[in-house]
């Protein structure tokens, strides 16, 4: 069996690095620079990533298995939870990421935190499961839930799904994913050196065990023949290959002349609405000491980190590296308007905790809309089935696939999955 990737992202490295273990032949082409989204920039000395370079419940994640399956080496550097605040009424006080959280915190009063507890026990239980035909929004208000105990669940999915909209998220998909992800002890995990370590890990994969990556080749056709696939590039080369793994989005997939079957499957998809926030980082120096390295803000629904303190690395000595995030509402990003007032709104939260971070700044970076997720989870919207049926040779993995988890995990599980299938 000979295997032909097209695109290099996290989903695609993953995919061939799994099959080049195995000693199946692997041909992964990329149009640009591997990783995809999962990419780092270095500006001035200081290490920019696209996105927060996190992992949601690393020791309950797919990643912590492949990492030994494929002999992945990366360090991993854990959230400090007694350093992570919510701004709640004008001062901070301590996100419920865990038991000593939730004691400590004021944005929930001392009863709703034994009523909140009790959502936790029976959604790890599975005693909550949630309905494909009910957004959470309708479900908390269809149950009844406490007011404070609903916003406490809708803010903890906003920022894990990376949403303004999180009502609107199917309360299925949403107890499935907190049934894992209540029960991890490494609630949020970043890779040291930023994403780029983990994309030169799976390459460092791929090599070693035989297989090919040919970077800035665009591929432009894919024809179905008798034996499996050709795939043919911009400038007329051709590959022959058995089997073929789509990993680059639905709308990137219809813009490669592909057989019919193909782009009927993919079609319906290439017009759902990402998951897109406001990116801004930031690059100072020197170093502002803060009691604190993560910041929520619930009326701007948006986040600082300070990544310096988890990854030195990332800053030259005595510098910083902070990374603020907006979620983003859909309807209203082509509003200039809206997008000045997100960006006001960071902003603000950098006055008030990061006293004098606009006299520091050495280097700055502003995305107005990353899109950190290519199909939200949103009532009406669904993932890209990995496979197609009676079309046994054709595949898809992404984070826009069918898989476990959420943004980088669906990269990761999807590729597992076809793994799975193919072997």
């Amino acid at each position: 069996m000979t295997i032909g990737i097209i695109g290099g992202g996290l989903s695609g490295l993953t995919a061939a690095a799994l099959f080049a273990k195995q000693g199946t032949p692997v041909t992964l082409w990329d149009a640009g620079l591997l990783g995809g989204r999962a990419t780092s920039q270095t500006v001035k000395g200081f290490t920019f990533n696209y996105g927060a370079h996190a992992i949601y419940g690393r020791d309950q994640s797919i990643l912590r298995k492949l990492t030994k399956q494929l002999g992945i080496e990366v360090t991993w550097l854990d959230f400090s939870a007694s350093r992570a605040k919510y701004e709640f009424s004008g001062h901070l006080t301590a996100v419920p990421a865990n038991a000593w959280g939730l004691l400590k915190t004021e944005v929930i009063e001392g009863t709703n935190k034994v009523r909140f507890t009790w959502e936790i026990i029976k959604t790890i239980l599975r005693v909550e499961r949630g309905d494909p035909q009910q957004s959470i929004g309708q479900w908390l208000k269809s149950e009844r839930v406490d007011e404070q105990v609903a916003q406490l669940m809708l803010d903890l999915a906003s920022t894990n799904f990376f949403t303004a909209e999180p009502e609107k998220i199917p309360s299925d998909v949403y107890f499935e994913y907190y049934q894992k992800l209540f029960r991890t002890r490494k609630p949020v995990s970043y890779i040291e050196g930023g994403w780029q370590g983990l994309v030169q890990e799976l390459e460092r994969i791929i090599l070693e065990n035989h297989g090919e990556i040919l970077k800035k080749t665009k591929i432009t056709a894919v024809e179905s023949t008798t034996t499996g696939f050709l795939v043919r590039d911009r400038k007329k080369q051709e590959w022959n290959v058995e089997r073929i793994i789509f990993a680059v989005p639905p709308r990137e997939i219809l813009k490669i002349a592909t057989p019919t079957a193909i782009q009927r499957f993919v079609t319906p998809y290439a017009s759902h609405e990402p998951v897109e926030v406001f990116v801004y980082d930031l690059g100072l120096h020197p170093y502002i000491q803060t009691p604190y390295s993560y910041i929520y803000d619930r009326s701007h629904r948006a986040f600082i980190t300070d990544l310096s303190h988890y990854d030195a690395s990332l800053a030259p000595k005595d510098g910083q590296v902070l990374q603020a995030i907006a979620y983003l509402e859909h309807d209203r990003l082509e509003d200039p308007e809206y997008i000045g007032h997100v960006r006001t709104g960071i902003e603000q939260m950098l006055d008030v905790h990061f006293a004098d971070w606009r006299q520091r700044i050495v280097a700055e970076r502003t995305i107005k809309r990353a899109v950190v997720q290519e199909i939200k989870w949103k009532m009406g919207q669904a993932p890209l089935a990995t496979h197609i049926p009676d079309h046994a040779g054709v595949a898809f993995v992404g984070d826009w696939c069918e898989g476990t988890g959420q943004l980088s995990e669906l990269a990761f599980s999807s590729a597992v999955s076809v793994f799975n299938r193919w072997t």
